[in-house]
Formats: structure tokens, C-alpha cells, sequence
């Protein structure tokens, strides 16, 4: 019955596969192990026995094993990154193991084992092997494991800045009309395809990352330059791949907190120079991680039992909190002094020690402005003359003023982020890995100077993400592997929302028709000052990713 059972889960399979959509890319997240047996005079061994056991304590335990074909060679695909004991067995040889093989995203790792005569029950141990080289796969690209991700200084926390220690990688070229964040070999800043455990992690809008783990959660950061194979068929700028971690069948967790504080920090010399306090920056950063086998009560005759995932079952949960408020300063901005924004520009020279000759002359071609010579001649606009919606800009308080003329600002900002992710893994039959990630962020930010250069205008953006990501990867033998892949996402983002309620356009006089009114429009002056919030007004992007699924059958020979 269990034999007829394998069977009809390898019919459906089939059928699905041939019944679905198949999507051309088959983004890997995993890795491969293959090699040669060989015996003292170097001839091939068919027939060995090759076992690989996965002996990192930072992801799930994975035992998988084969033979050498004919030709003595072996490959086990799918394996997952971390840390590989090869153990190699033939009657009439010594047991070859090699032990603290690290295998990478995307790696093709090469571990050929030379038998020794001898005895099955002894023992040929090699460790300490140099840095493999990769002789298989053509792709060029760097990884970053745990440690070094925790280790070095992030700004923010964001595992994506290690993109820039890579060779090819440079800061965003805001000419090359591509939103996103650096450029990949000269590609184009959106043309990056992110990965995350092996699903597509862009908004299919923008092409950003749509869930971007903290660096606790990473297990490995790799990114591929050039060269990458057909299966990363999706964007030619540039793939970043990202693994997080997996339980073991350890308990393990941690807790954290990193702390910024303006408290620390000096003023700055333009912020002296124009008598500004010292920026504020308060951000707080602090979470924690807990992994390892699940665990559940079950219920059932004879009495309450306990389910225990120990080598089938495990979890891994990541939060991160951020709390950040700070401080923006302008630069120094050309306004209105008081006198000015009512009409007299007779101190508005350069000394402001007379009129302002060009005031002058507009009023003398235009003395509909100013019937009276004498303050024409002193630059003196007849206060009725002024147009009544500016006069309603004016009388709302909506344009400063400042005493010399010049404004520098500084605004409140705030950044506020909640971060989740949930990973579980079960190992369902010894050749059959399902994988869940679950991840949801949200985001609320202030920004005071968006759309205007001065005080008053500030506008609030943020809202949820969402990322699940589910694989189910079967290996019915070393050269077929069928892999199934779902991925869906939503960024749900609200934009330029006022965060003070000021006169709409059409309260101050402007006529126009808006499905949602907000605050005064964008109004910008040749003096370089900028007032009011969007011309396009709040907007909600819903970019809801259609799921995705893969059926993959490899012939791996």
C-alpha cells in the first residue's frame, strides 16, 4: 500500500507538471556536490557509496546519499548552503571523509575522493582542504556568510548595502532613469532581480525588493555579477540571492539592540554657521531570532502526548523593531522678507538699503499695479492689486517670511519599521524538502520636505509587505530532481499623505476637480523656494505579484 501510495504521488506530479504554467527561470537557492571515485592507479570506481551529511548548526540536518555511476563520478543537486561532511565507501577500500566542505548559493562543489586499499573500517579523514575552486558553473559573483554579515558595520541594518563591497558594483547612477538602489556591470539600477529563498523578490512595478530580511535572519548574501546561467533568465542587471536560517534541532535564539543617538554626535559646520542646533537622530534597532524543532501538544486515546519534529520538523522566527526620529536641515533658501510678502520691496536690494530696481521697472511698465509715482518709485505694490488667491495663500500662513530674506529649516523626520519573518522546514521523506518563508513588514515614515523646501509641509508614507514563499523539492534519484516553487507578494504603500490638515486648492481659490483634496498644491518660485504638498496628490500603489509556481524536472548527466 506505502509502495502504491509513492506511486500515485509520482503520477500527480507528472500530471501537474505537464497541466501548469511552467515558468522559463528556476532560480536556485540551494547547491550542488558532484566528483569523482578513483582508485590508487587513478582508475574509476563504479558502485561507491557517497553520503553527504550537513553538519552546519545554522540550518536543517540533511543526510542524502548515491552511487558513482559507471564512469565513478557522482552528483547530489538541491542541497541546501551550509556545511558538508562527504563520506565515500567501496568493499576493498578505506572510508574516504571529508569533512567542513562549505557549499555556497549556487555552487557547484567538487569533492573527488581518491580510495585507498584497505578496510571499510578504516578510515581515510580530510579536513582543511584549500578554498575550492569552481571548475562547473560559469558565474561570477561573491557570497557573504552569517557571521561576516553580523559582523560588519550596516548603516540601518540593511544586509543589501554589502552589495556594494563587490567588484562591478557601484552606488545608483541617477542617469541612468532606472529606480533602484546601485548598478550591476553598468546594468541599470532596475533591472536587479532580488531572490529570497529562491522566489522572485521584486515589485513587478518598480522592480525594487519587496521584503528585505535584517541581517540576523541571513544565512548567506550572494551576489552574481556576470556570466549567470540560463536559469537566472530574468533580468540581465545583476541577480541577489538571499538565504535565511533554518532551525536545527537545537534550541537557539538571540536578542539584540543597536543604538543611534545624536547625543554621541558634534554639530555639524554649516548647522553653527547658521546658529541650528546639532541634527537629532534617535534610532533604535532591536529584536530577536528563536529557532529549532517544532514541537506540538497532540491529543488522542490514551491521553495527551507530545508531537516531536526532531529531525523532520523546524522553525526559525525573526523580528526586528525600528523606532528612529531625526532631524532634516535645508539649505539656506531665498523667501520673502516680512515687508515683501506685503507688497513693499523698498528695503529689497542687494545692501537692503533701497527698492529693488527691477520691482521699479515692472511697476513703471505696469502702473496698473501701483497708480502712485512716488511708491512706484520706492518699489511699493498697491496691496489691493495683489491677486486674491495669493492673497489667500498669504493670509493662511502657507508662505514664511524671514527678516534677511534667507530661511534655513529644519524639520522633524520619523522612520518607524516592524519586521517579521517565519521560516519552517520539513523534511518530509528523506529525498522530499518542503520549505515555508513568510515575511511581512510595515513602514511608517515622516518626511518634512518632500515637495517643499520650507516648514509646514511635512507628508507621511509607509504601509504593509508582504512575502511567502513555498518549495517543495523532490529527488527521485541524482540526475532527477523535480522542484515546485510558489511565491506571491503585496506592497500596499500609501503616498504623500499630509500629515497636517491645511486649505485645499479650491478653498484658496483654485478651481480644479480632485477625487481626493488635499492641502495646498506644489507651488514653486523663481527665488528656488517650494511650498505645498503633491500636484498629484495622496496616492495608494496596491502591487499585488500573481503567484508563481515552477515544475522542474532536471536530466543531470
Amino acid at each position: 500500500m506505502k509502495r502504491l501510495l509513492s506511486w500515485h504521488i509520482v503520477v500527480l506530479t507528472l500530471l501537474f507538471a505537464v497541466t501548469v504554467h511552467v515558468s522559463a527561470t528556476a532560480q536556485e537557492s540551494t547547491g550542488k556536490i558532484i566528483g569523482a571515485v578513483t582508485d590508487p592507479q587513478g582508475a574509476v570506481l563504479p558502485g561507491a557509496k557517497v553520503t553527504v551529511t550537513n553538519t552546519n548548526t545554522q540550518t536543517t540536518q540533511v543526510t542524502r546519499d548515491t552511487t558513482s555511476d559507471q564512469d565513478g563520478n557522482f552528483q547530489i543537486p538541491s542541497l541546501p548552503i551550509g556545511t558538508y561532511k562527504v563520506t565515500i565507501e567501496r568493499n576493498g577500500f578505506k572510508k574516504y571523509v571529508s569533512d567542513g566542505n562549505k557549499l555556497q548559493i549556487n555552487q557547484v562543489l567538487r569533492v573527488d575522493a581518491p580510495l585507498e586499499l584497505g578496510s571499510p573500517s578504516e578510515v581515510v579523514d580530510v579536513t582543511g582542504q584549500a578554498a575550492a575552486v569552481e571548475t562547473v558553473n560559469p558565474t561570477l559573483g561573491r557570497s557573504v556568510t552569517s557571521r561576516p554579515i553580523l559582523d560588519l558595520p550596516l548603516n540601518g541594518r540593511n544586509v543589501l548595502s554589502l552589495a556594494l563591497l563587490q567588484p562591478g558594483v557601484t552606488e545608483n547612477n541617477p542617469s541612468d532613469g532606472g529606480a533602484g538602489t546601485f548598478n550591476i556591470s553598468g546594468g541599470r539600477a532596475d533591472s536587479v532581480t532580488f531572490l529570497l529563498d529562491g522566489g522572485v523578490n521584486n515589485n513587478l512595478l518598480s522592480n525594487r525588493v519587496v521584503f528585505n530580511p535584517n541581517p540576523d535572519t541571513v544565512a548567506e548574501f550572494r551576489i552574481l555579477t556576470s556570466n549567470y546561467t540560463a536559469e537566472y533568465g530574468r533580468n540581465a542587471g545583476g541577480i541577489i540571492s538571499v538565504v535565511t536560517k533554518s532551525g536545527t534541532n537545537a534550541f537557539n535564539g538571540s536578542l539584540f539592540e543597536f543604538i543611534r543617538n545624536d547625543a554621541l554626535n558634534a554639530n555639524s559646520f554649516f548647522n553653527k554657521r547658521g546658529g541650528l542646533p546639532r541634527n537629532i537622530l534617535k534610532r533604535n534597532q532591536f529584536g530577536g531570532t528563536a529557532g529549532g524543532p517544532i514541537i506540538l501538544p497532540r491529543f488522542g486515546e490514551g491521553g495527551r502526548s507530545i508531537w516531536n519534529g526532531r529531525d523532520r520538523a523546524f522553525f526559525f522566527v525573526s523580528y526586528q523593531g525600528q523606532r528612529e526620529v531625526s532631524t532634516t536641515t535645508t539649505s539656506s533658501i531665498t523667501v520673502f522678507t516680512p515687508l515683501e510678502l506685503a507688497g513693499n520691496f523698498s528695503l529689497s536690494n542687494t545692501a537692503r538699503t533701497g527698492p529693488d530696481t527691477r520691482i521699479v521697472n515692472f511697476l513703471n511698465q505696469n502702473p496698473q499695479y501701483q497708480p502712485n509715482a512716488s511708491l512706484r518709485a520706492q518699489g511699493i505694490i498697491d496691496p489691493s492689486r495683489i491677486n486674491t488667491i495669493a492673497q489667500n495663500y498669504i493670509n493662511a500662513g502657507l508662505i514664511p517670511t524671514s527678516p534677511s530674506g534667507r530661511l534655513t529649516s529644519q524639520g522633524s523626520a520619523a522612520n518607524n519599521i516592524d519586521e517579521l519573518t517565519m521560516k519552517f522546514d520539513f523534511d518530509v521523506r528523506k529525498q522530499d524538502k518542503l520549505s515555508v518563508t513568510l515575511g511581512r513588514t510595515k513602514i511608517a515614515t515622516l518626511v518634512p520636505f518632500a515637495y517643499a523646501n520650507v516648514p509646514g509641509f511635512p507628508v507621511n508614507t509607509g504601509g504593509p509587505r508582504y512575502y511567502a514563499n513555498i518549495g517543495y523539492t523532490s529527488v527521485f534519484s541524482s540526475d532527477l530532481v523535480n522542484d515546485f516553487r510558489f511565491t506571491a507578494q503585496r506592497d500596499a504603500q500609501t503616498q504623500s499623505v499630509p500629515s497636517r490638515q491645511l486649505p485645499t486648492g479650491n478653498q484658496l481659490g483654485i478651481k480644479y476637480i480632485s477625487d481626493h483634496p488635499t492641502g495646498p498644491v506644489n507651488l514653486n518660485f523663481g527665488s528656488g523656494m517650494g511650498i505645498g504638498f503633491s500636484v498629484q496628490g495622496p496616492t495608494n500603489l496596491i502591487n499585488n505579484t500573481p503567484k508563481q509556481h515552477r515544475v522542474r524536472f532536471l536530466r543531470q548527466r
